[in-house]
């Protein structure tokens, strides 16, 4: 009797392992965790963590790559969305955040016969929807390792050789996606390093209508991806067994140091702002330069180019003011629902700031202005703030969606008219559709493809006229672009130009500076540290000449008889 119920425990025992083994075996197979490095150069810069499973409909790819290493961003979260039943994509979305601060996201909900397009970068937003386009369409980008693995999943291994497949690309934020085809071609077999042991692959080359081509490499045992690389890049995205420790120093600017630096929280209308102030070891009131940021993304340091500019002004004797722009960094605020009111407000909130401290000679207060900030500091009222002079950096236009005369846009038009000659119609529709969502909602926000899109900057950039605020401008002024700057537009800084001449009230130069680009200056790569922008040598002694030249008040007139 014990020797049967011995027999049948084991039994019991055994069909118990053989549901677990099997239950874990499935689980398995439906939910996969990968990771990958990213290296550039030879050098790791960052990793990708891929979480590939299936519900009882779906099947989702998702992963979060983290670029600490670049200057603008440090990561990136994906998501695909399938049905299970047919494998037909239901939905991608993308969201960029710098620092934990969402700065842009990218969605697109898919039907059988068309598609809906939302995109949010800050407080702008595009939305275009029921665009129509060919069946079994995914969405690619040549960078994003998430969006190769659906079009491997449906890549037939069997055939081999060319397989064509419809997608969908992103060229500029904003702005809907462009209808294409990308080609999957296996090349050959081959052994590579895989998590330390070799395996065999099977290469494939992997090409669009525009450069620069591919190569993914996939593991025969299991049809995941095991590496991908972009030549023409220096970049290769290698499969590891877990995720490595990745660090990276931040630039800081080297001493030693004439000048001392304090965390600042000061009052913008209902919320706090977070900045740094360099205060000069000089006794005496001082003159003193706030610096503004123009681009959405930027914190304070704006991407290392305030970093420099702020500690080579306090080594000269200046107080020298940075700050975050609201809901970036560590200032209050929600960057997606600020408009172009609240830009000025902070700006004109941070002068005050300058203006009530002891140390700050109020009669000789500077802004230097990057980009898209430039045009929003003629709005304000310098009768009632006293500024001596302003520096202009690299102006770029606000628009609603994007310049279309700035030669990066006008070059990227190029490429989408090759890739997708029903673009033009798909524009238009975008225009109508966001400016309609506009102009019909009462409210600050509206709701599209179920979230809450606040609509109040798009509202105010499509009555914004920054012409105006130059015509008025009375405060000196000095102008610097890059000749090889894409972002800027010519045409607008021609205008400009053509306004401060005819009002007359202005004394300002304006320099153009060859080889330079959107930075003025160059992107500094060095090994384990961070990427940063260095502003060029020549465009900051120019900046320190010309502030320093308006610091010097006139002699009085002598009113001695000779």
């Amino acid at each position: 009797m014990k020797k049967i119920y011995f027999y049948l425990f084991s039994v019991i025992a055994l069909c118990v392992i053989l549901v677990i083994t099997v239950f874990i075996f499935l689980e398995r197979e439906k939910h996969q965790n990968l990771f990958y490095t990213i290296e550039v150069n030879g050098e790791v810069t960052g990793y990708i963590k891929a979480d590939l499973y299936q519900t009882e409909n779906k099947i989702l790819y998702k992963s979060a790559s983290f670029y600490p290493k670049e200057p603008d961003h440090n990561i990136i979260n994906e998501k695909v969305v399938f049905s299970k039943e047919n494998f037909r994509l239901e939905k991608f979305f993308r969201e960029y955040r710098n620092l934990g601060t969402v700065t842009e996201t990218l969605q697109i909900a898919n039907t059988k016969k068309s598609f809906d397009f939302l995109a949010e970068y800050g407080s702008t937003f595009g939305f275009v929807s029921n665009i129509p386009h060919a069946k079994n369409i995914s969405f690619f980008d040549k960078e994003s390792l998430l969006t190769y693995m659906p079009f491997v999943e449906r890549y037939d291994f069997t055939r081999g050789g060319a397989q064509s497949f419809n997608a969908l690309f992103r060229f500029i934020r904003l702005l809907p996606p462009v209808k294409g085809r990308v080609v999957f071609t296996s090349i050959r077999d081959e052994y590579i390093n895989v998590e330390g042991k070799k395996a065999k692959t099977e290469c494939l080359v992997v090409k669009t209508k525009l450069p620069p081509e591919s190569y993914i490499w996939v593991l025969k045992k299991d049809r995941s991806i095991a590496q991908m690389e972009i030549s023409s890049k220096s970049l290769l995205v290698r499969r590891v067994a877990c995720l490595p420790k990745i660090s990276f120093q931040y630039h800081k600017a080297e001493g030693p140091f004439s000048y001392d630096s304090q965390i600042i929280l000061f009052p913008s209308a209902d919320i706090a702002l977070s900045g740094t102030i360099a205060l000069p070891r000089k006794e005496g009131k001082l003159p003193a330069v706030l610096l503004v940021v123009g681009e959405e993304e930027y914190t304070r340091e704006n991407a290392g180019l305030y970093t420099d500019i702020s500690h080579q002004l306090a080594q000269e004797g200046y107080i020298v003011m940075r700050y975050d722009r609201r809901g970036i960094g560590n200032s209050q605020g929600d960057n997606m629902s600020s408009g172009i009111t609240n830009e000025i407000n902070d700006i004109e909130s941070s002068l005050g700031f300058l203006l009530n401290n002891e140390r700050v000679d109020r009669n000789k207060i500077f802004i230097i202005a990057h980009s898209e900030a430039c045009s929003y500091l003629p709005q304000i009222d310098f009768s009632r703030i006293p500024v001596r002079g302003m520096v202009m950096l690299a102006i770029k236009k606000p628009s609603v969606f994007v310049d279309f005369e700035s030669d990066y846009v006008r070059d990227t038009m190029k490429d989408i008219a090759y890739v997708d000659k029903e673009y033009p119609g798909t524009l238009e529709l975008l225009k109508e559709q966001t400016q309609s969502t506009v102009k019909n909602t009462n409210k600050e926000c509206a709701v599209l493809q179920g979230e809450l899109i606040f609509i109040k900057k798009m509202g105010q950039l499509l009555e914004f006229k920054p012409l105006e605020g130059f015509k008025k401008l009375g405060t000196p002024l000095i102008i610097v672009q890059g000749k090889k700057d894409k972002f800027g537009s010519p045409t607008y800084v021609k205008n400009i130009k053509d306004v401060l001449d005819g009002s007359g009230l202005c004394q300002y130069s304006l320099l153009q500076f060859r080889g330079l680009g959107f930075f003025l200056g160059d992107l500094i790569d060095e090994k384990n540290k961070a990427k940063y922008y260095k502003l060029n040598a020549e465009v900051m002694q120019t900046t320190k000449d010309w502030i320093r030249a308006r610091c010097i008040d006139p002699k009085p007139e002598s009113n001695a008889t000779p």
